[in-house]
């Protein structure tokens, strides 16, 4: 299991490796942003800290992570064709990072997200995080500007325990 949170540009390119393997063509910028979103609760939910080393805001089209939203806003509403590009490790140019493959944990819980996930459109997984009583909504109802991390565990918990059974 990771130690540290991970760099919301090394989860996002984790979803869009795992996108271009199966021939997933429609993973547009707030289609990431959810499918991160999703993952960072089940982290809450399983493991007790975030997964992210940034907090959610509550934005107008649900919870985003603002350096994801400025990596990838060119796009629009378009397909992401390109990396989440972070400064190289030697300090010269950029390069695109995720996750070790040694991290078994990480991309079991990855899995476990794509799976329920892939199907959905980014319109439709904003659309999940705006029903009333999810963390964005109460952060919104509040006038917060960023989710809270123990609300997003408890809904995750929720979510789990309805999955279960």
């Amino acid at each position: 299991m990771s130690e540290t949170a991970y760099s919301p540009n090394h989860v996002a390119n984790a979803f869009l490796l795992k996108a271009r393997n199966e021939g997933v063509r429609d993973v547009d910028p707030l289609k990431v942003q959810k499918l991160v979103y999703n993952l960072n609760g089940y982290w809450l939910a399983m493991h007790g800290a975030p997964l992210v080393g940034e907090r959610f805001q509550a934005w107008r089209h649900g919870p985003v992570l603002a350096s994801l939203y400025h990596q990838f806003k060119s796009n629009r509403a378009s397909p992401i064709s390109t990396w989440a590009l972070d400064k190289d490790m030697s300090g010269e140019g950029w390069k695109a990072y995720r996750p070790s493959d040694e991290d078994r944990a990480f991309y079991d819980a990855l899995e476990a997200v794509w799976d329920k996930y892939k199907s959905l459109s980014g319109l439709q997984l904003s659309a999940l995080t705006h029903a009333p009583g999810t963390p964005w909504s109460k952060a919104r109802q509040r006038g917060d500007d960023y989710l809270d991390n123990d609300e997003i565990r408890e809904h995750f918990r929720e979510v789990l325990q309805r999955a279960k059974g």
